[in-house]
């Protein structure tokens, strides 16, 4: 009988300390502080890593093309040419119903968008950009109308941006 009663205190005592330590280890990470977010635009990668972009390429710019004129193949036309200037190749298509462009028009998700701009300038003059949270397809999605006839002769093949943009690279 005296075993059984020490098994049993050596048990709660043992299940006491346990108590102690996780309930120690439960404050101490309930009143820790939260780990910071960085939000810092600046990469958090070593010297080596770093890359630091000055242009915007059009190899780096993908593109979508669709059809908001009556010209059938026009999109698929004006693809084959963005690809013969080394733009990257995303969906085309025909522009949904109702979409009203004369010539031609960028459209992209971002404000000040570098790379809709040098799309725009390969695409003519005065080609507006306009911003819509609507994403048809990937990349800068262009539309092209009934007027359009084909893309700039002398149409940028990179555009300087506004301030550069770092990047963490894997070093091989």
């Amino acid at each position: 009988m005296i075993g059984r009663r020490l098994t049993t205190a050596g048990t709660l005592a043992a299940l006491c300390v346990v108590l102690v330590v996780m309930t120690i280890w439960g404050v101490k990470s309930a009143t820790a502080p939260l780990p910071s977010l960085n939000t810092s635009s600046e990469p958090t990668c070593s010297a080596n890593e770093v890359d630091v972009q000055k242009y915007v390429y059009r190899k780096d710019i993908t593109v979508s093309v669709y059809n908001a004129g009556g010209r059938q193949g026009l999109a698929g036309d004006t693809m084959a040419r963005f690809e013969s200037r080394s733009f990257q190749a995303g969906e085309v298509g025909n522009a949904p119903t109702g979409t009203k462009v004369a010539r031609a028009e960028v459209r992209t998700t971002k404000q000040d968008d570098p790379a809709a701009q040098l799309v725009a300038e390969n695409l003519g003059t005065n080609v507006p950009i306009v911003v819509s949270e609507d994403e048809m397809g990937p990349g800068i999605d262009v539309f092209v109308g009934k007027t359009f006839r084909h893309l700039k002769t002398d149409g940028p093949s990179r555009l300087k941006l506004a301030a550069p943009v770092t990047h963490c690279v894997p070093v091989t």
